[in-house]
């Protein structure tokens, strides 16, 4: 048995596997959110990750088992610091990507955790990539 395709007219696409999903599909949005968060807890633990977020210890906790739903905000701020732990994942061990997460930095003038939090993971990414210039000069 062969993959199947359907012709459309600017060419013929793939079809989608079955366990394929478009993040508009319903419930689609929360099992990404979810498969980050477990993620992060996994990596540094519920409590860490709390603070990381600026939230309540008991929340991610909450978040996960499905008590109750993440705030279009925390979206924003789960999605944001998994993107920008992955980017220091592939510069430092986990310990120092925290530890650089969360000390003064220079570029930024200030934590990149306080930064991410306040403007969003744009400087701070541009912060790791300062990072991995001089890592790689």
């Amino acid at each position: 048995m062969g993959t199947s395709r359907k012709k459309s007219s600017s060419g013929y696409e793939p079809k989608r596997p079955r366990s394929a999903f478009r993040v508009s599909e319903p419930g689609a949005t929360g099992m990404l959110l979810g498969q980050k968060l477990h993620r992060l807890i996994a990596d540094f633990g519920n409590n860490r990750v709390a603070s990381l977020l600026g939230v309540s210890p008991s929340q991610p906790l909450r978040w996960q088992k499905g008590e109750e739903r993440i705030s279009a905000d925390n979206q924003r701020g789960l999605l944001d610091l998994d993107y920008v732990v992955a980017r220091l994942l592939q510069l430092f061990p986990q310990e120092q990507a925290e530890i650089w997460l969360t000390s003064h930095n220079a570029h930024l003038g200030a934590r990149p955790i306080d930064v991410l939090r306040l403007r969003g993971a744009a400087r701070v990414v541009q912060a790791i990539d300062a990072e991995a210039q001089d890592a790689y000069a």
